[in-house]
């Protein structure tokens, strides 16, 4: 008797890689033969310069990227006082730990402007980690994320763009800030990490 195989896993363009791995990459106008790519999860699978959406991700082999393995990456509780100097600038913007309530506002393309409801968990000059209970109605454009300033009645509202999603947990890229943004935000994460 035969084994059971599972359908391969089919992805398009605009949709987050669910998992790690090399990828076959079918060009369905055949401008070019298929070829093999790897992605990373959480990425956004790109459209072609040629095809345009006509083209699809099909998983060959799963991996698992060394920053997302648990025995590489994952937090280094067995000894919290040795620090990795090494690794303090990894990052491009140094990332904090806050909580402040966020407000999402999606712009469709026709019809009213699609607010949604969350809260921060981290931030830093380059975006912002956030809890939204309700699932982007479009996750593929920009949105505008307000949340409230370093001072008094100050509120910022900023574009952005979604880089990862985990259930409620979702990772946005800012996108253009302008010079005050960035310092308000810079100096936001510096009262936070004070």
């Amino acid at each position: 008797m035969a084994a059971d195989k599972s359908p391969p896993l089919v992805c398009k363009p605009g949709e987050l890689a669910p998992v790690s791995g090399v990828y076959f990459v079918r060009h369905l106008n055949r401008h070019r033969p298929s070829h093999e790519a790897m992605v990373i999860r959480g990425e956004e699978l790109p459209t072609c310069r040629t095809c345009r959406r006509d083209v699809r991700y099909e998983l060959l082999r799963q991996t698992e990227h060394v920053q997302h393995d648990w025995d590489l990456a994952g937090p280094r509780a067995i000894d919290p006082s040795k620090s990795f100097p090494e690794f303090d600038g990894v990052r491009r913007f140094p990332r904090v730990e806050i909580d402040v309530p966020v407000v999402l506002v999606e712009m469709p393309q026709a019809g009213k402007p699609v607010v949604l409801q969350g809260h921060s968990i981290t931030l830093s000059e380059g975006g912002l980690g956030a809890v939204i209970e309700s699932r982007l109605t479009h996750p593929k454009r920009n949105v505008t994320i307000r949340f409230p300033g370093p001072h008094a009645r100050q509120e910022l509202a900023v574009n952005a763009r979604l880089r990862y999603r985990n259930g409620m947990r979702h990772g946005f890229e800012f996108v253009h800030l302008t010079r005050e943004d960035r310092d308000a935000v810079r100096e936001l994460c510096g009262n936070v990490g004070s």
